[in-house]
């Protein structure tokens, strides 16, 4: 099952990078189609999140859960709160699958109980929050044209970044490999 989850992140990941670089190659990769990916990004990250809170094995994998789902809630907000102030409308990328994909992770996640959820889940958010911010720092954030909105996802890369590290001292403390 490993694998199958391993596949399942790495789709998405794949398609916020792919949809990312298509967008760069066909000039389509605008501030609406970013804040679409970033909006879309926390999306997923809070409902994942409330999984980690109901479905959480360990203390420390519900509290990771309700951690990241409140600070991607804010920075969701946020995002939403600056595309209505300077009047874009977000659009995903042609051809986005992320809503697929991240079902597929649910069900997934779902399937899983007690220590196996916990390791699944921790698996699973390390994958994730690494492929957005490979994804932020690499092609997102040189395509946005907006300086507020530059100025946004710069203001909380660091958020990602730290949610990373704290799910991974999780994985340490838990014994589990990622």
């Amino acid at each position: 099952m490993k694998l199958n989850h391993s596949l399942i992140v790495a789709g998405f990941a794949a398609l916020i990078v792919f949809s990312s670089s298509n967008a760069v190659a066909s000039g389509k990769l605008d501030d609406a189609t970013i804040l679409a990916i970033f909006d879309q990004a926390n999306a997923v990250d809070i409902s994942t999140g409330w999984l980690g809170v109901k479905y959480g094995h360990s203390k420390e994998i519900r509290d990771l859960g309700k951690m990241v789902a409140t600070d991607h809630i804010a920075v969701q907000q946020m995002g939403r709160d600056l595309a209505k102030k300077l009047n874009i409308v977000p659009i995903p990328p042609d051809n986005d699958a992320s809503a697929s994909d991240h079902a597929k992770t649910v069900a997934l996640l779902q399937s899983k109980s007690g220590s196996e959820f916990d390791e699944a889940y921790l698996q699973h958010e390390i994958a994730f929050h690494q492929s957005v911010i490979d994804a932020v720092k690499g092609t997102l954030l040189p395509a946005i044209s907006n300086a507020e909105f530059s100025a946004l996802v710069k203001k909380v890369l660091p958020g990602f970044e730290q949610h990373l590290t704290e799910t991974k001292a999780v994985a340490k403390k838990l014994g589990v490999t990622y």
